[in-house]
């Protein structure tokens, strides 16, 4: 069994089929672990998890967006109750995805997807895979959840991730200055900027070899984004 990575999404749906089909990740066999930021952005998100969750051995990871999208569909509000900041963040397209689809199915994602994402996940191998990151000095089990997925210093600080083999993360894109994944110290970010004008990364733990989308603007011609 290998274990692969996937990087932010950001309802890109066709993204994902491509890295999907350009990698030799086997379903059913290899590990899949999806490191958050599922939703928001371009127009699929409900597509997104959809093909997720057709994923066996499949682990999912929360992001930021995944809990403003998590918030917002435990009570299905209308656009002027909702979280301002999720809707002028890409929120609107998860939104207006998700109004296509019936009350029943909305629920299903809630509970099914988005109620099973994890804060983190540990491997067998001493390897971390988060969202955002997390603070080096304390166990990560004591941590709020809620830090996790927003941190920014464990990447952005150049540190360690101490206690582990390799930390896996996405949440910060690198597409202005690196467009594949890349490593500081045994930090390995793999978010090249599919929320905006990259594309998604899919890689492979033990090898570090991967594949990648095209650009996600080309494969939405007509959307604007974020």
């Amino acid at each position: 069994m290998e274990t692969y990575v996937i990087g932010d999404l950001h309802g890109a749906a066709r993204a994902l089929e491509q890295v999907l089909a350009r990698s030799p990740f086997r379903p059913g066999i290899d590990r899949l672990i999806q490191l958050g930021d599922v939703a928001d952005g371009w127009p699929e998100t409900p597509a997104c998890v959809e093909r997720l969750l057709s994923l066996s051995n499949s682990i999912w990871l929360q992001g930021n967006h995944d809990w403003w999208a998590a918030e917002w569909l435990s009570t299905q509000v209308p656009p002027p109750q909702v979280n301002q900041q999720w809707y002028t963040q890409g929120g609107q397209a998860t939104y207006e995805a998700y109004e296509q689809l019936p009350p029943a199915e909305r629920t299903r994602h809630f509970r099914q997807f988005f109620g099973e994402q994890l804060p983190y996940f540990e491997d067998e191998a001493g390897n971390l895979y988060v969202h955002g990151g997390y603070d080096s000095r304390r166990p990560i089990a004591e941590q709020d959840p809620y830090d996790l997925i927003w941190d920014r210093d464990l990447w952005e600080g150049n540190q360690v991730a101490k206690g582990y083999r390799e930390c896996f993360i996405g949440h910060t894109s690198t597409w202005n200055y690196k467009k594949v994944p890349c490593a500081t110290h045994n930090v390995w970010n793999v978010d090249q900027g599919a929320g905006y004008r990259g594309c998604v990364s899919m890689l492979n733990v033990r090898t570090k070899e991967f594949v990648q989308s095209d650009p996600v603007p080309s494969l939405y011609p007509d959307v604007q984004g974020r």
